[in-house]
């Protein structure tokens, strides 16, 4: 069914609540075929069991106006109006897997929330959003995503008071999800990779952290400021979800209305048709409330090292 009303409240809202927003395509298949036809030359060169495009490879082989059209700008600047983005890249993983590829989170079964949001506790609304577009078909043992909407907060729900959702679609299916949502990738259990593009954003004024040459996660938030680099001067939306900061408010909020002017998408309200059963015995629970303790943890001494930062700043 159509949610024919799609705005930034209503975006939020079914974001926290449901923790998933399955979307209309947002790319015809063509140019689904033309991405992933382009993208094989890069994963082909690649050993690793996941496998990535970066944003500079996206830009180089000279697809970022392809990936962010119009339609696409227009929603990220509806759900955020400051946004910028975290993460630009497709990936692939392989397929004959017994288990979820994210090998260091098989302490939940691959179930995990995105350690790298630093999520304010104290704001109910949405603050870290990723969108999927599966490159591939993705049925039954093809590796579908799933989530989970065990909320978080300071004395975390059990599983067992919350929903699961296995997401399958036709190669171009695209969702929203909510970041510090509890997801995994199934396992892929059959032949074809399972290869999806992901663009993950927030708002600019949402705390993260540093950028860290010695971190290799970060590698991929250096390639998306090398790309912003080399964006033509004329473009000042995508500029600006790239990293500007030279870039005004007002300058963006004028572009962006021609952007409104001329797109329209919608979101489709059917999370029932992939809800699922999945069962969490009592050491899946005890894990996964150890888990969201670590993690309550480690964004309350974040908080406390930037406070404490700041008043030695102001002395």
């Amino acid at each position: 069914m159509h949610d024919k009303s799609i705005n930034s409240e209503l975006i939020k809202e079914k974001l926290h609540e449901h923790a998933f927003l399955f979307l209309e395509p947002i790319y015809s298949d063509s140019t689904i075929d033309n991405f992933n036809c382009k993208f094989e030359c890069i994963f082909s060169k690649q050993k690793k069991p996941r496998r990535y495009v970066d944003a500079l490879d996206i830009y180089k082989l000279g697809l970022i106006e392809d990936v962010f059209t119009p339609k696409l700008i227009s929603l990220i600047y509806n759900i955020f109006p400051e946004p910028i983005l975290y993460h630009c890249h497709s990936y692939e993983i392989d397929g004959f897997n017994s288990k979820p590829h994210i090998s260091n989170d098989n302490f939940l079964d691959g179930w995990h929330r995105d350690m790298d949001c630093i999520h304010d506790l104290e704001k109910r609304e949405i603050q870290h959003v990723s969108l999927f577009v599966y490159l591939t078909n993705v049925g039954d043992n093809d590796g579908a995503f799933e989530i989970c909407d065990k909320k978080l907060g300071y004395f975390p729900r059990l599983f067992r008071s919350s929903n699961f959702y296995s997401i399958k679609g036709n190669k171009g299916s695209s969702f929203l999800f909510n970041r510090t949502a509890i997801h995994r990738a199934s396992a892929n259990e059959n032949a074809v990779n399972r290869r999806v593009l992901k663009i993950s954003f927030q708002s600019k004024t949402t705390l993260s952290n540093d950028l860290d040459s010695n971190t290799s996660s970060h590698d991929k938030g250096f390639k998306i400021i090398e790309v912003q680099k080399l964006l033509p001067k004329s473009n000042l939306l995508l500029r600006a979800l790239f990293g500007d900061k030279e870039i005004k408010n007002s300058d963006v909020n004028l572009a962006i209305k021609e952007v409104f002017k001329n797109t329209n998408m919608s979101a489709l309200d059917s999370r029932s048709s992939y809800r699922i059963n999945t069962d969490m015995n009592l050491l899946s629970e005890f894990r996964g409330y150890v888990r969201d303790c670590f993690y309550v943890n480690k964004l309350l001494n974040f908080k406390i090292k930037r406070r404490f930062a700041a008043l030695k700043t102001s002395k």
